[in-house]
């Protein structure tokens, strides 16, 4: 099993131990958000721990196909405590942040389940592959990567807040998610294809977050916007 060597599972750390060490870290945690960053940021954060727990491990993950879809909001809220951590505030480019990891959240998820399909029928986790198929979570892959491309590009419009560089990372990078989820709605059955597909959804995370990086230097900045300026002028012409 996945898990079986962790601390808890293999007898090492008891349950109860391990709740009181988790609780007091949470309220360290949080009082120290408050006092040194600000009350918004702290709250996102403990509903980020809150969703994880209690409505992704506790109730979600062994009643539901769609654990992964609802629980996928707690890994999606870092983004929104980050947001706010700095501004104070949530704007739309912070919600956008939270739904590009919402949405890359099952296809990144799924891949892995229909790698381990057999361990978590054993312990009787309801993930989609064990309930639906290999079929049906292919195709549902598939779905969420053809919405992650133009949701990761609302950063650039309407919202303005990426430039050149990020829009064509943003665009190379969703592309080859999508081709990748293709290849594995043909051969649903294929384990090493939805390995590959895995761990291109780590590549992906990690490059497109990269890009925003980038994008955000006030030099690069300003090459995009020669760029983008430079294209409408030509584009009458073309």
């Amino acid at each position: 099993m996945r898990t079986q060597s962790r601390p808890i599972p293999s007898g090492r750390v008891s349950p109860r131990d391990a709740l009181i060490f988790a609780i007091t870290l949470t309220a360290l945690a949080m009082g120290l958000q408050t006092y040194c960053v600000n009350l918004l940021s702290a709250l996102l954060e403990m509903s980020g721990i809150f969703c994880y727990v209690a409505v992704y491990t506790h109730w979600l993950k062994r009643h539901s196909t769609q654990n992964i879809v609802i629980g996928g909001a707690a890994g999606a809220i870092p983004p929104l405590v980050g947001w706010a951590a700095v501004t104070g505030e949530l704007s739309w480019a912070a919600w956008v942040m939270f739904g590009i990891i919402f949405l890359w959240t099952p296809p990144h998820f799924w891949a892995l389940a229909m790698m381990i399909r057999e361990d978590y029928a054993k312990v009787g986790v309801p993930m989609l592959p064990v309930v639906e198929g290999e079929a049906p979570t292919a195709k549902q892959i598939f779905i969420y990567t053809l919405v992650l491309l133009p949701a990761s590009l609302l950063l650039v419009y309407p919202l303005g807040v990426m430039g050149a560089f990020y829009t064509i990372g943003a665009v190379v990078l969703g592309a080859m998610f999508i081709q990748k989820a293709w290849v594995l709605l043909q051969t649903p059955t294929d384990n090493q294809i939805a390995r590959s597909l895995f761990k291109f959804s780590i590549v992906y995370m990690l490059v497109l977050s990269l890009f925003m990086v980038v994008d955000s230097i006030p030099a690069v900045q300003v090459l995009s916007s020669t760029i983008t300026t430079f294209a409408l002028s030509i584009s009458p012409s073309i």
